[in-house]
């Protein structure tokens, strides 16, 4: 089972966030793809990635001191078992495995993908950030045409899964007369 842990800005920003009702539901779509891609991982009790949301004042000064530009992006993935452009978790994990950091900036979402809506962007970055995590890289233009394509398959699903977690729940609203 895959969890994922979500951490707003520190300026406490609210639109830094996900709604909780998708958290779960995105965790799931991320489980089956990592399990469909790493089939071993069925074999840990439990799978954890961090998700933070950052300021563009946070995401610069992470994207400067980690990558040396001086300026915000809209992902960063820190990935834990990255070993020459493999994913390479340590076998004796077995009851815990943590695959890294995904940090997002949404305020640089809507300007590098605006184009599309923000949940769209989010899932879209989201995608991206997790494939990082499982050593996928866009480094030449066959890797970068492979992850895409999956990249696309996978944002798809999150998407389908965020709004049908929000749907459910103004059903439930609706249903309850609040």
């Amino acid at each position: 089972m895959l969890v994922m842990h979500v951490d707003a800005s520190e300026d406490g920003d609210p639109q830094s966030t996900v709604p909780i009702a998708v958290i779960e539901p995105l965790a799931r779509v991320l489980g089956e793809e990592l399990e469909a891609l790493f089939p071993e991982a069925a074999q840990c009790e439990q799978v954890e990635l961090s998700l933070s949301f950052l300021s563009p004042l946070e995401m610069q000064a992470v994207n400067r001191d980690y990558r040396g530009q001086d300026e915000p992006t809209d992902v960063l993935s820190f990935p834990l078992w990255e070993e020459d452009g493999f994913f390479a978790p340590c076998s004796a994990l077995l009851e815990l495995l943590p695959l890294g950091d995904i940090l997002i900036c949404p305020e640089e979402l809507g300007c590098l993908q605006e184009d599309l809506p923000l949940d769209e962007a989010l899932c879209l970055m989201l995608a991206h950030g997790f494939l990082h995590l499982l050593a996928w890289d866009h480094d030449t233009e066959a890797r970068e045409q492979i992850m895409w394509e999956r990249q696309e398959r996978l944002k798809t699903k999150l998407l389908n899964s965020w709004r049908g977690a929000l749907d459910a729940v103004a059903l439930s609203v609706d249903e309850e007369g609040l």
